[in-house]
């Protein structure tokens, strides 16, 4: 077997529309509705007969953001001390990106600890929590 790429990660969310609102906002993502049935929707919490999964492209890769599944508790959040995904790290062109980025984070109230130097890779990255906790890592290069 040879992967070629990831092709695509989704997230559950508590609020698709505050998450979609935080990408959007906060790091300039674009989504794109992507319009599901009962087939679909019948295992998120409510069972809705329809619904709107949202979608952005980081590189080649989808991220798709997902209403909470049936039975996901309300105030549930995102927590790297449960065996699963530890958080999510993106490549982005250079520094002055990750600069801009940082500005836009620091204005929207959102912390992070600055522009920080991977010690492993001497790679510029900056780290910061998404609405439902999910930890984001953007690195140069």
């Amino acid at each position: 077997m040879s992967i070629v790429k990831l092709h695509h990660v989704m997230l559950r969310v508590q609020d698709p529309e505050r998450s979609r609102r935080f990408y959007e906002d906060v790091l300039g993502l674009r989504f794109i509705e992507i319009p599901v049935g009962e087939e679909t929707t019948g295992i998120w919490r409510g069972n809705p007969e329809e619904g709107t999964l949202l979608a952005t492209q980081a590189g080649d890769t989808l991220v798709v953001l997902a209403p909470p599944l049936e039975g996901t508790p309300a105030g549930d959040r995102f927590d790297e001390y449960r065996i699963g995904v530890d958080h999510l790290a993106f490549g982005v062109e250079d520094r002055a990106t990750i600069e801009a980025l940082v500005e836009g984070l620091e204005a929207a109230g959102v912390e992070t600890a600055g522009i920080e130097t991977d010690p492993a890779l001497n790679k510029a990255f900056v780290t910061f929590r998404d609405p439902d906790n999910v930890q984001w890592e953007l690195y140069e290069g």
